[in-house]
């Protein structure tokens, strides 16, 4: 007998760190309480990217597992939502190319959502009348660098990689983060998706989780309008 077919008749067992960060379907619709119909109408929906889906032999046949903790931060974040916005507004909250339309900056002022600071550094020395919906998340990353100890140069460099980039990135399941990273006291800016490898002598001074600031941003432009 091959080794293929020995590995198929025993599985190989998951280590310990996978287990603890992944869980089966089945395991996940246990610990939520919501049923298989309305799992898959939210996958179907794009509220659980397929991306994160990994099918693995066990010693039970083909098991479909998902990471942890997104999932799990998913569905209370889904279930939070549901009473008050359609299944295709959290569809439309949730995904980082929600709608673009322009803004005045007045109109953005006006919203009570952004720190005045962060407008300042947004603008500063720009004539600029109008924001698009990359310029409000800019705003959303300005207030949550402005909580560090970064300087605002720094800042400034974050932002104008955010908005240099933006449209790059078009997969809506992926993860994505902006890294700022100190290497021989230069400071490196850097939008990307999965991981972001440094060596050893360059320092992650921060980094930010563009699709949880996208739903953040979503939620509170929501809220805004309901006013």
């Amino acid at each position: 007998m091959d080794d293929i077919e020995k590995s198929k008749m025993n599985p190989e067992p998951p280590s310990q760190e996978r287990c603890a960060e992944e869980i089966s379907k089945k395991d996940l619709l246990h610990k939520t309480g919501i049923s298989y119909g309305q799992f898959y109408r939210w996958k179907r929906m794009g509220l659980i990217p397929e991306a994160w889906f990994r099918r693995r032999s066990t010693f039970t046949g083909q098991e479909a597992f998902l990471p942890r903790q997104k999932v799990l931060d998913r569905i209370a974040h889904i279930q939070e939502l549901k009473d008050r916005l359609s299944l295709d507004e959290i569809g439309e909250m949730l995904s980082p190319d929600a709608v673009r339309r322009t803004y005045m900056l007045s109109e953005v002022r006006a919203m009570g959502i952004f720190q005045l600071r962060a407008l300042e550094i947004l603008t500063s020395g720009q004539e600029r009348e109008e924001l698009r919906y990359p310029h409000l998340l800019a705003l959303m990353l300005i207030q949550c660098l402005l909580a560090t100890s970064l300087g605002e140069d720094t800042i400034r460099q974050a932002v104008e990689t955010l908005l240099e980039r933006f449209d790059d990135i078009h997969d809506d399941t992926a993860e994505k983060f902006l890294v700022l990273a100190v290497h021989d006291g230069v400071t490196i800016s850097a939008l990307h998706t999965g991981a972001c490898l440094f060596d050893g002598s360059t320092e992650v001074v921060a980094s930010v989780n563009l699709n949880v600031l996208v739903e953040e941003l979503n939620l509170r432009l929501r809220d805004s309008e309901a006013r």
